[in-house]
């Protein structure tokens, strides 16, 4: 029996997703090139989308909207953007944490708001 409050493997999944957005996105940033931070961006929220869009298509009884992976992948991508250009000035092992934190939190948020309000504005 199953009594678990929170699902390890979702939480583990969350996590090398928000690491993985992290260390591209930093490692993209190096010296300070914002062109290359962008497309990076760009890169990893279209390998995401794809990803999280193939995983939602495969299900049979589809219960989650499309738009939630959607909103799920551009606002931990735009939000770690955000981060590293706004914590320049910071630490090196700081700015990685607030980016993945930034990261880690927007992913849930992008995806509980991607399933919930989001489809209440666009057509079944």
């Amino acid at each position: 029996m199953d009594t678990a409050a929170v699902d390890f493997p979702a939480l583990l999944l969350a996590t090398l997703v928000a690491g993985g957005i992290t260390v591209a996105l930093i490692l993209a940033y190096r010296g300070d090139n914002a062109r290359r931070l962008w497309i990076a961006a760009g890169a990893v929220a279209l390998l995401l989308l794809a990803v999280g869009l193939v995983d939602l298509l495969r299900a049979t009884p589809r219960e989650t909207h499309l738009a939630a992976p959607v909103v799920g992948v551009i606002l931990p991508a735009l939000g770690a953007v955000g981060m590293i250009r706004g914590t320049r000035r910071v630490r090196p092992w700081v700015r990685w944490l607030l980016v993945f934190a930034t990261a880690f939190v927007l992913l849930f948020a992008g995806l509980l708001l991607g399933a919930t309000v989001v489809p209440r504005f666009l057509p079944a």
